[in-house]
């Protein structure tokens, strides 16, 4: 990673060598966020800002392709392969590996995006959301513990 003189990353963040932080504006990351080899984070139309405990797998990608400050809040996990382009990411969300969430699109707080699921421009995913399937079928009436990777669901079928 080279040295970005702009960018404001808490000593406790664990940035791998082979990750990058790329782009001309600058890229803010709170305290004990890991972030995994080949992880990208594009800052190349505005600024990126990360919070806290924040886990970033493998071949994740986040991008800012707009002039406003792309916002992603604390607790979250993002897999392997996962694509975040939305400038408005709540807490406490799991984005499985291959999910994709669109520039346009937001995702509120204690959600799950499944394995391959694309949020397109114009969706909100509201808080406590399960989305999964081929066919992006939505569960709500999710309890999530504080540990984010433990979550119990009532699970709704798509038109139920």
């Amino acid at each position: 990673m080279a040295d970005r003189k702009d960018d404001k990353v808490d000593k406790s963040v664990l940035v791998t060598r082979r990750s990058m932080l790329e782009g001309s504006f600058p890229i803010e990351i709170g305290p004990n966020t890991i972030l995994h080899p080949e992880c990208r984070i594009h800052a190349h139309k505005g600024p990126i800002k990360i919070g806290s405990n924040n886990l970033f797998e493998e071949q994740s990608v986040i991008v800012n392709n707009t002039d406003q400050t792309m916002v992603i809040g604390d607790y979250n996990l993002v897999e392997v392969g996962a694509r975040i382009k939305a400038i408005s990411i709540g807490s406490r969300n799991v984005f499985e590996c291959k999910s994709s969430v669109a520039l346009g699109a937001a995702v509120g707080n204690d959600c799950v995006i499944g394995a391959a699921v694309t949020i397109c421009s114009g969706d909100k995913v509201e808080d406590n959301t399960v989305v999964y399937g081929k066919d992006r079928v939505d569960a709500r009436s999710c309890t999530f513990l504080r540990n984010f990777l433990t979550f119990t669901c009532v699970i709704r079928r798509g038109g139920q």
